[in-house]
This record gives structure tokens, sequence and C-alpha cells, in this order.
């Protein structure tokens, strides 16, 4: 016969209760405690139903009636919500002290009872018509002065501590299981939960000071309790403005949120460095609020972690690869919004380049692959947009690693589309083969005299050219996409076709200078077939300055200067400015003399050096 389940009794005396015996429940002395001379406890009666329902009514009078069980529950419901995440992004101290004054506050009601009595909130006076706020504490109240009717038990005490301890442990663990899969999982927000993280980063939802949502819901913690008020502005701005202004709009989903986001709530240094950054874009947009002090001390400090995190990494602390390279590559594009003219960027581009290799061969321990893909897009844009700054005399290293470039060959076959690279992913692949061919072409001089292009030259010349002139943008890429695509690929032809020169330099009617022509203006009709306003114009500084360099044409120059000016406008990006910085001064120079293969040279006469990212 099956053992039957042992229910532990809950109308016993609380004496038998406490030593685990066994009660007859004979009043006003069991057996047990008149066998072994024990006091023995009985709990008061609870009133009943029709006296508690009596006084409650009494209670309530005019407007101060509670809310319905359905309000009840949906509040509960939205702060549960909300204490998921705020629990996961909290030390283990507070909640272990939070703990501690529970057990503390139970301990302190031995003469309580341990039943839960639901009580209506006091009348209040009626001089002014308010909105009315409850707290689930309202309804759901614990006394915390004994009172001469109530008694609880030492064993009720541990038993009610022991649940609060489960409850936690649970909530805990939630958390914890919840947020080891946040990296790896593309949709664990959705809209309401952006738009509740919106709200909550701009102190709509909760105020810092009393805890309190709009409805009174008291908030178990702070969502960033380790961070001030500007943290929240920041998280706010990021949600709102920078994320979609990293982001060009080719689709549906916005890494920068859905992907970066719910990693920076599990990791500190992810945390510091979206901030970070968001405070650089505010500031370079010239926001009525921004503070170049704020963004400063943002920008320092999440250095300063990220070099702590790298000491750990070096020290032999593997499980940091990921949040290493997350971080390098967000640093690569806080540069690009703090239109750094240093070239801070190629430092954090060779960190991205190595950790992203290390991180792609381990790439079997993922589970969804979406992450990797959406990175190794990040660095494929970040690294082909900045070759162009590089001196391709003295370069003698790789952007790309066989890793990377064969994770890039991938999405090509599977008509990746994304964030920073568009439809053109196959085009950025493309533009490190050129930059080689200009090397080899460029690189060698035989005194001041460019020696003549091997046979290998000329074949690759031929095999870069019908690649170019072969890619079409995908026909699924919306229509700003695709033609941003057109411009991006407009841009490449030039950029390998002014390895023999520009139309400046190429005699009038001349083949070569008709087909560079015909690309800047087939580039200048797809741009005016967009507004300069729209996201998709954050990824073309790059074919922008290709085509500046190209063109001596006053018209094209003033078309290129008002887009350029609009995106600082709209979009706000600081590379965005020096790219018009840069472009000014390029056009200042004699005709002949400016080129893409000549650009390094304008940024080292004068001291800018900069990512077209």
């Amino acid at each position: 016969m099956r053992v039957m389940p042992i229910i532990r009794s809950r109308t016993g005396c609380f004496t038998c209760r406490r030593r685990k015996k066994k009660c007859n429940e004979e009043k006003p002395i069991c057996s047990g405690c008149k066998r072994n001379k024990l006091d023995c406890r009985w709990p008061t009666e609870a009133p009943s139903s029709s006296s508690l329902s009596t006084s409650s009514s009494s209670t309530i009078t005019g407007k101060n009636l509670p809310p319905s069980p359905t309000d009840v529950i949906s509040a509960a419901q939205r702060m549960e919500r909300h204490a998921i995440i705020a629990a996961s992004m909290s030390p283990e101290e507070p909640r272990r002290q939070s703990l501690h004054q529970q057990e503390r506050k139970l301990s302190r009601q031995e003469n309580q009872s341990p039943r839960l009595q639901r009580i209506e909130p006091a009348p209040e006076p009626t001089s002014a018509v308010q909105p009315e706020t409850h707290s689930p504490r309202d309804f759901f109240h614990v006394p915390t002065e004994p009172g001469p009717e109530m008694d609880l038990d030492d064993g009720d005490v541990e038993d009610v501590s022991q649940d609060v301890d489960r409850r936690s442990s649970s909530t805990s663990s939630h958390s914890t299981s919840s947020l080891e899969s946040l990296p790896l999982q593309s949709g664990f927000l959705d809209d309401d939960a952006v738009s509740d993280l919106a709200l909550i980063s701009s102190g709509l939802l909760f105020d810092d000071s009393s805890g309190l949502q709009d409805g009174g819901i008291t908030m178990p913690m702070s969502l960033l309790p380790t961070h001030g008020h500007s943290s929240y502005e920041l998280l706010s701005y990021y949600l709102s403005r920078t994320a979609n202004s990293m982001g060009n709009g080719s689709t549906d989903v916005n890494p920068f949120v859905a992907k970066l986001v719910p990693l920076a709530f599990s990791n500190p240094l992810v945390l510091q460095l979206i901030l970070a950054q968001s405070a650089a874009h505010r500031q370079a947009s010239k926001e009525p609020d921004s503070s170049n002090e704020v963004a400063q001390r943002y920008y320092t400090d999440s250095l300063r972690m990220f070099r702590n995190v790298v000491g750990e990494y070096v020290g032999g602390k593997e499980e940091n690869t990921l949040t290493l390279t997350v971080g390098s590559l967000i640093l690569c594009l806080t540069e690009v919004a703090r239109g750094d003219i240093n070239g801070t960027i190629f430092d954090h581009l060779t960190a991205s380049k190595s950790l992203l290799t290390v991180l792609l061969g381990r790439a079997k321990s993922f589970t969804n692959d979406d992450l990797p893909d959406f990175l190794v897009e990040y660095y494929m844009h970040t690294a082909a947009s900045s070759m162009i700054s590089t001196d391709f005399h003295q370069s003698n290293h790789s952007l790309l690693s066989p890793h990377i470039e064969d994770a890039a060959r991938t999405l090509v076959n599977r008509k990746y589309i994304g964030q920073l690279c568009g439809c053109w992913l196959e085009l950025l692949l493309l533009i490190p083969q050129v930059f080689q061919l200009g090397q080899s072409i460029m690189g060698e001089t035989d005194g001041e005299q460019r020696r003549p292009p091997s046979t290998d030259d000329i074949i690759s010349f031929g095999f870069l050219q019908s690649q170019i002139l072969a890619f079409f943008p995908s026909p699924i890429a919306s229509p700003y996409s695709h033609l941003a695509g057109i411009v991006f690929k407009q841009g490449v032809l030039l950029y390998l076709w002014s390895i023999l020169g520009t139309p400046q330099t190429s005699p009038a009617g001349s083949a070569h200078r008709d087909l560079m022509e015909g690309a800047i203006a087939e580039a200048i009709t797809a741009l005016s077939q967009f507004p300069a306003s729209v996201r998709v114009n954050t990824s073309l500084c790059w074919p922008l300055a290709v085509i500046g360099c190209c063109t001596a044409d006053p018209g094209v120059q003033e078309i290129l200067r008002a887009r350029l000016q609009t995106m600082i406008d709209t979009i706000g990006l600081g590379n965005m400015r020096e790219t018009l910085v840069l472009l000014e001064r390029v056009w200042s120079q004699p005709v002949e003399e400016t080129s893409p293969w000549t650009l390094y040279k304008t940024m080292q006469d004068q001291q800018i050096w900069i990512s077209f990212a």
C-alpha cells in the first residue's frame, strides 16, 4: 500500500506545533501538555466574517472605497514585472537586509495572531478632491503593535520566516535564471517593456525619493541602485534617441535596444558604457540639458571599468570575453558619437578584432546565433568605414581576421540585413580588398615614380570591379535602405577607380573620367530620393566622404554640405560634424591633390584623425 503523506496540522496548540508533536486538540489543555506539564497555549479565535464585514463597512465612507480585485491584480502584476527587473540589478546585500528586517519585525509580533487580516483604509478629510492611491500594504497589512487578544507563537515566527526566505529565494533564482539567457534572447524586451524602461529611466514611473509609482504601488528597490538621477535621464535618452541614431532603421527590430539593453541589465560594465555613449551623444547633439562635465565623467568611469575587466581577462577570467567584445564595440561608436579626432577608435578596433575572433571560435556555445551576427555586423561596419583614414604606405596589418571574414560571408549568403550594414554587407567585405589593392599599386614607388601595376594587380582590379558592378540591393530591403545601398555601391566604385586617378587628373573625354562622373551623378540622384533627416543617413558618412574627395563641382559639394549639416542637426553624431569639417578642408585644396587615397594626408595636416563609421 502507498504511504500516505504526512500533513502537518495547523489547528493544534502552539506548544505542540513548536515541539512538532501531535496534538489531540483538547481545550483548554491538550493531553500532550498535560502529560509533560507544559503551558498549553492556543491562538485567539478569529472574528466572524459578519463582524469583520460590519467593521469594514463602517470605515468606508465617501470616496475612500478600496479598488476592485481586478485593479489590485493588475497593479500587483505590474509591480511584480518591474520588481523582477529591479531585483536583477540590485546587489544581494540590500535584499538580505530587507529579509532580516522582515524577520525582526515578525519576531516582535510574538503576541499577535498568525493570520493576516484584511483592513480597509481609514477615511480622510474630503476638503479637496484628489485621486486615490493605494498600496498593497493597505489591503494586506500585518499589524506591528501587539494587541491583547493576539498571540503568535515562536514556532509560527519560524514558519513565517522560512516562508519569506523560500519566497525570496524563489524570486531571486527566477530572476537570475532569466538573466543568464539575456544576452542571447533577441525578443527579451517587448514594446511595452521598452516603454516601461523609458518611463522608469526618466523618473515618470516612480519617484526616487519616495519609491512610489503613480498608482501608489511601492517599488521594492531602485532599477539602478548604484546610479544617480543623471543615470535615469541618460538611460531615457539612450532609449529615445541614441539607440535610434546608432541604428539606420533598415530592420524592424533595433539590436541596440533588443540586444544591448538586456545585456546591460545583467552586466554593470555594459550598462556604464551605454550610459557613457548616451551622455556623449547628448553632448554632441548640444541638447539644452547636456553637460560636458557629465559626459566626461561617464566616459572616464566607463574607461576605468573597462580597464579593470581587461585586467581580469588577462588574469585568466575568460568568461569576460563576451562582455569585453561588446564593450570594445560600444566604445568604438562612443568615439563616433563624441566626434573624437585623436584616432582613439582605432585602439578599440584592434582590441575588438582579437576579442571577436576568440568569441567566434567559441560560437558553438551560443544557444542563439543572433548576438554573434550582430557583433560581426557591428565590427564589419566600423572596420570597413575606418580603413580610408589609415596611411596605406605604413599599414601592414589587416583589420579583418579569417574568422570574422568567414562569419561575414556566411551572413552575405543568408542575405543578411542589419541596422549598421543595411543591405550592403557584401560591399563592406570588398572595401578591405580594394584597400589592399591600393597598397599594392600605390604603396611601392621607384624613387618618386609609381611602379606600373603588375599582372596580378590588373586581374584583381578587374575582378573587384565586376563584383561591385554585379551588386544590387536586396529586393526585400526597405526603400530607404535600397537607395542607401546604391549610394554605397557608387562610393565603393569611386574608391576603386580613384586608385588610377580622380576626374580632376584624368583627361577630358577619357573613359575613366566619364565613368567616375557617371558614378557621382548616380549617387547624387539616389541621395535626392530620400530626405537627409531619415535614420539611414547615419551609415552614409563613408560614401559621402569618398564622393566629396572625387568631385570639384560646386553644385555637388553644396548638396553634400547641406546633407551633412541636416544630419548633424537631426541625428547629431559627432563624426558627422568632423566629416563636414574635413571635407571643407579637402575642397579648399588644389583639385589635383584631392583623392580618397590622399585623405589621410589632409587628416595629418589638420591634426584630425577620425573614423567614418
